[in-house]
């Protein structure tokens, strides 16, 4: 038996087991299904990934890196980033790669979590955590002619990278936060790119730049690297107001973003295709700087509709109309919260045989974006409601791992058999947080993942990450149903 096992070795994951190493908790063990850690940052590796969230805000507090080479770091240095930090936190030898988890049930009697491995084996656990993110089954849109396809396709999680584009035509289908990033790469070795992009997002500049040995030397100080840190966090405010359905910010975002567009679009027609009809922050903020460019390229070519089916040469649109392909690659995201068959992660059970899932769908409500109500010891990173607008995920995780952490603590040093949210807590936040959410843009008129099927906001969390950050480290004891070891 060990204390605490966690689902998942990437942002989150690490970040539960530094939390919990700083917290004196060292019986922990980690299951991931790679070969390393990083999770989403291992298993991606498309040209042109890069985080869409400055560097020093993407990292962990706990343990910043002075050493990111650029304003927006790639993904093979956010994947080295996080190497380092879990050899560093002693984390690597507590890890079980290449294992999946297949099933977790808590025995009420015991306090305690089983959890069951495809290898047929199993493990207990006094404290579960689910630590596995939503991005990782890559979506492929339902259409006629995957199997009909003469050339290779793939989603751009999954990059075959033993496939040269070079001198060929290809078709990218999305235009969301993968797509701005592999059609300028893509256009850079291609014969022909068609990017169809069935809904225009709003765009704005990357302003990548790289930063010169002055400023890393500077880095190395903290007082520097924090006031840098800051200036960084207080840019990212106007993000904020535009959630918040600030007239002022919803305009400069506007602007901003058509600025970027006129500057690199010349022509009428393709701007017009290009300009989304909903107000910025009703869906995803975009960041880029060469993605108007290489759709401004000669062999770049625009198509405004949703793709409906390959044919054995090619891509066929909703308006019926054909366009050769050598190579389709989707850039369509990802089915959250499942693997690529389409089951859960992995199947938590409660006491009285309700799956996570199923509650979840029933009911999706959470406290903090951490625990639910009759699902005791067990904790989500990352959860419903449980990250701050479009912040950095690093942060996200850190204050939930930091939540974790310390109910764990209490667990062993009270020596308590269960813990769980009280479920009348866990409606009176939820009432509240839907209410301020309902005066957000996230509910503006254009689809999005925020929702579920029922018009509820389930993806974030309505103010900053200070206010998570205090409300997570002031839940009030008594806001828990314990009970004590026999």
């Amino acid at each position: 038996m060990t204390t605490v096992g966690v689902l998942g070795a990437g942002v989150a994951g690490i970040a539960v087991g530094m939390a919990l190493r700083a917290a004196g908790i060292d019986d922990v063990v980690l299951y991931d299904r790679n070969d390393d850690v990083g999770g989403l940052w291992h298993t991606t590796d498309y040209p042109g990934l890069r985080c869409d969230i400055p560097s020093h805000l993407f990292s962990y507090t706990a343990d910043p890196n002075p050493a990111w080479s650029h304003r927006y770091a790639t993904g093979a240095e956010i994947a080295a980033y996080l190497r380092s930090c879990a050899d560093r936190w002693g984390l690597r030898e507590r890890i079980r790669f290449a294992t999946t988890v297949e099933r977790a049930t808590f025995d009420a009697a015991a306090g305690m979590w089983t959890v069951e491995l495809a290898d047929g084996t199993t493990a207990q656990h006094r404290v579960l955590v689910s630590a596995t993110g939503g991005l990782t089954a890559p979506s492929i849109p339902r259409i006629d002619g995957l199997d009909r396809f003469g050339g290779p396709w793939w989603h751009a999680s999954r990059w075959r990278h033993d496939v040269s584009l070079a001198g060929r035509s290809v078709a990218v289908v999305g235009s969301a936060a993968s797509a701005v990033q592999v059609v300028p790469a893509v256009a850079e070795v291609a014969a022909s790119v068609t990017v169809y992009a069935r809904t225009p997002n709003w765009v704005v500049p990357r302003a990548d730049a790289a930063y010169d040995e002055a400023t890393l030397d500077s880095f190395g100080d903290d007082v520097a690297r924090r006031r840098h840190w800051r200036t960084l966090y207080r840019e990212s405010l106007l993000w904020h107001r535009v959630f918040d359905r600030r007239p002022d910010a919803v305009e400069e975002l506007r602007s901003t973003a058509l600025a970027n567009m006129h500057r690199h679009i010349a022509d009428p027609g393709l701007r017009a295709a290009l300009t989304p009809d909903f107000d910025p922050g009703c869906k995803r903020i975009l960041v880029s700087d060469d993605y108007y460019p290489a759709l401004a390229r000669p062999h770049v070519r625009l198509v405004p509709r949703a793709v409906t089916g390959l044919s054995e040469t090619g891509v066929i649109d909703a308006g019926g109309d054909e366009i050769p392909a050598d190579v389709v690659v989707f850039c369509t995201g990802y089915r959250l919260g499942a693997r690529e068959d389409g089951r859960p992660n992995v199947d938590v059970v409660a006491p009285d045989g309700r799956s996570f899932r199923a509650a979840m769908a029933a009911r999706p409500e959470a406290y903090l974006g951490i625990v639910v109500p009759g699902f005791p010891n067990y904790f989500v990173v990352g959860g419903v409601n449980g990250s701050s607008g479009y912040g950095p995920f690093f942060l996200t995780a850190e204050i939930a791992a930091e939540f974790i952490a310390r109910q764990t603590t209490r667990i062993v040093t009270e020596k308590l058999r269960t813990l769980e949210i009280r479920p009348e807590v866990t409606e009176q936040y939820n009432v509240e947080i839907q209410r301020r959410l309902g005066r957000m843009s996230w509910t503006g008129d254009c689809p999005n993942f925020y929702r579920d099927a029922t018009g509820r906001i389930v993806s974030f969390f309505p103010g900053t990450f200070g206010e998570l950050r205090r409300r997570c480290r002031t839940a009030p004891a008594a806001d828990f149903l314990v009970s004590a070891q026999a």
